[in-house]
């Protein structure tokens, strides 16, 4: 009987990040955390420069609570910084946009799309970014677009990677994660007034547990991304 081919590639598995300059676009103030927590890890241990864009303030966060003080800074701000120690330190960018955008064409486009090109410029010698998943909610979508759309403006070449969040994505890179898993772990539990609201340790490393299947046994927890076309 013949074989019938998948209708999809089975996500690669890895055991490393693809090696250089990182920038991390982070819609809100854990999302960098949350989906590249584990390869933040491995690059900053290979001595990978990385640097982090923070866009929104995350105050529509606080779920059943009256919403937070517009802007990262303070108590918000030092859990964002408590995080990335815990995993390899990083530097951080700020932006403070309002949280729950609605996506219109001039939020993909315009400042959003000026302001990213300009950060991205920063360090031309960036080879790798990594982006929210469009799906997730309407911060992600504008965010990974207007950022889509800077990084095709600028003539990149290198590998860009979108990540997930709190639902699986359509992945082709799984990155074993188990030997740093417990640094991730760490760094998401810095993220106190989340928690009270939502056990994201729990869902986070039950997506992780379930990527566990594309990797090679005895692996414990996989950090999917997939692949953005920006040419």
């Amino acid at each position: 009987m013949a074989s019938v081919p998948l209708p999809f590639p089975l996500p690669r598995p890895a055991t490393a990040p693809p090696r250089g300059k990182v920038a991390i676009v982070a819609p809100h103030p854990d999302d960098e955390v949350v989906g590249c927590g584990g390869s933040l890890v491995m690059h900053r241990e290979a001595g990978d420069p990385v640097r982090v864009l923070v866009v929104t303030d995350g105050r529509a966060g606080n779920v059943g609570k009256q919403p937070r003080a517009r802007g990262v800074h303070g108590a918000a701000a030092a859990r964002v910084r408590d995080g990335g120690a815990l995993l390899g330190g990083y530097s951080h960018t700020y932006w403070d946009y309002p949280d729950s955008c609605v996506v219109t064409e001039e939020a993909l486009g315009g400042d959003r799309r000026r302001r990213s090109a300009t950060w991205l410029r920063a360090d031309p010698r960036t080879s790798s970014t990594r982006l929210g998943p469009a799906r997730c909610n309407t911060d992600h979508a504008a965010v990974s677009e207007s950022t889509r759309r800077a990084l095709v403006k600028l003539g990149f070449r290198g590998v860009c990677l979108g990540y997930e969040v709190y639902n699986p994505a359509p992945i082709d890179l799984c990155l074993d994660i188990t030997r740093v898993a417990d640094k991730k772990l760490a760094a998401i539990r810095c993220f106190a007034s989340q928690l009270s609201d939502t056990a994201i340790d729990h869902i986070i490393f039950g997506i992780h547990a379930s990527r566990s299947l594309l990797l090679p046994k005895g692996a414990r927890y996989g950090e999917g991304y997939f692949t953005i076309a920006v040419r």
